[in-house]
């Protein structure tokens, strides 16, 4: 009895613990990773709209900018056409010397004074705008020939030309756009605007923000703003990168390093990823042992060539580490409760078999030939009713006279 009994509580246990696990652990884990692939899918969709009205708003404010009345006055083509060969000259052996190289003898000439004075102006109306209108990355002039004139930052564009680039091209039209630009190893987000002299294009101003982590920070930012991630900011990571390179993330480095290996060993993925355009491709990827699921969307391109996608991520594993804890929890609890039921049943068990053991005992003493024995009539309960009645059939079968239950009995 104790045997069925025991197997009985366990299998009760073991049954009660499947479906607790199924029932609240299965379903939490499906809803977990429900919503957070739901996260990363909406994650880029959120960012391309983000990403358009800013470029509308961005693309107000060169045009707005490309007006200004004392840059425009700078930029003078008539005398920009006279010393022209000589600044470009002097750019062009400035962008040499920053790379490490010489020219000729190695010799450099000071601009004349007219040249002087014409890149001084230009770059004092470029830092006025920079600190009043502009606070992009970096900021440049550019002449009808994509030669870039002046800029408000250091020197790392000096001696570049920008003709082949279709935002370039585009903006040279006449309107205003925004594109993806790689100059000088960097990859930027740029807004262009034509610069009108009447209704001559005299140049073209441009405005760029750097893709790289703090951009991918930012991002995250407006993405936190929306409030999609509730409690999954911990867990969550944005980023940048081209067909070949990760250009930027919040990932941390050993799994933003790990990711640029991703971008290498799954070509295959990228193009395709390439020719879907701007649709969102979900995904399932393993980065340094860890698995995340991936939502990756192409970001629009006037080029053919200088692509940038949109990366989001959620670990899998640390959203689910809470859950498989809690399943470790439940197992303990588990336990305890079939440790405790077994002991409380062995210990009733006792109670109740008590009576039972104590009569067979007196049984056997009769069996064995103590005719005199006699149970004790005073027990209550069970015990007692079972006694009364082994009495009476003893003394039935002896012919005997029931004894008093006042006196004492003899054994």
């Amino acid at each position: 009895m104790k045997i069925k009994l025991f197997l009985t509580t366990i299998i009760l246990t073991v049954l009660l613990y499947i479906a607790t696990t199924y029932f609240f652990v299965n379903y939490t884990r499906g809803n977990l990773v429900e919503s957070a692939k739901n996260a990363v899918s909406q994650s880029v969709s959120v960012y391309s709209r983000i990403s358009e009205a800013d470029k509308f708003d961005k693309i107000h404010k060169v045009e707005s900018i490309a007006k200004n009345a004392k840059l425009i006055e700078a930029l003078d083509p008539a005398k920009w056409a006279v010393v022209s060969e000589e600044v470009l000259s002097a750019f062009a052996q400035d962008a040499l010397d920053n790379e490490g190289k010489e020219k000729g003898d190695g010799k450099r000439g000071e601009l004349s004074p007219d040249a002087k004075a014409f890149v001084d102006k230009i770059e004092t109306e470029m830092n006025v705008i920079n600190q009043i209108y502009d606070y992009s990355d970096t900021i440049f002039v550019a002449d009808t020939n994509g030669n870039i004139i002046a800029k408000n930052l250091d020197g790392i564009f000096k001696g570049v030309n920008i003709a082949n680039e279709k935002l370039f091209q585009a903006v040279s039209r006449g309107t205003a756009n925004r594109d993806i630009m790689k100059i000088k190893g960097k990859t930027y987000l740029v807004s262009a605007a034509p610069m009108f002299e009447k209704e001559n294009i005299i140049g073209i101003y441009f405005s760029a923000d750097n893709i790289d982590s703090e951009a991918a920070k930012n991002a995250v930012a407006n993405l936190y703003d929306e409030s999609i991630f509730g409690n999954q900011q911990s867990k969550f990571y944005f980023g940048f990168f081209d067909k070949s390179s990760l250009l930027g993330s919040t990932l941390p480095t050993q799994l933003h390093e790990s990711f640029k290996k991703f971008i290498k060993g799954n070509q295959e993925l990228i193009a395709k990823i390439d020719e879907e355009n701007s649709k969102r491709h979900d995904m399932e990827i393993v980065l340094n042992g860890e698995t995340f699921f991936a939502s990756v969307a192409r970001h629009p391109s006037l080029s053919d060539n200088e692509d940038l996608f949109y990366l989001a991520l959620i670990s899998k594993d640390k959203l689910l580490e809470p859950l498989s804890s809690k399943c470790g929890t439940f197992t303990i609890v588990a336990v305890f409760l079939l440790v405790i039921s077994l002991v409380l049943l062995y210990i009733f068990d006792e109670q109740n078999g008590r009576p039972v053991n104590k009569f067979m005992e007196g049984m056997l003493e009769i069996i064995n030939g103590n005719v005199r024995f006699r149970f004790n009539n005073d027990a209550k309960g069970v015990e007692g009713n079972l006694n009364q009645n082994a009495n009476m059939m003893i003394a039935t079968i002896l012919g005997e006279r029931m004894p008093d239950k006042d006196k004492p009995v003899k054994k």
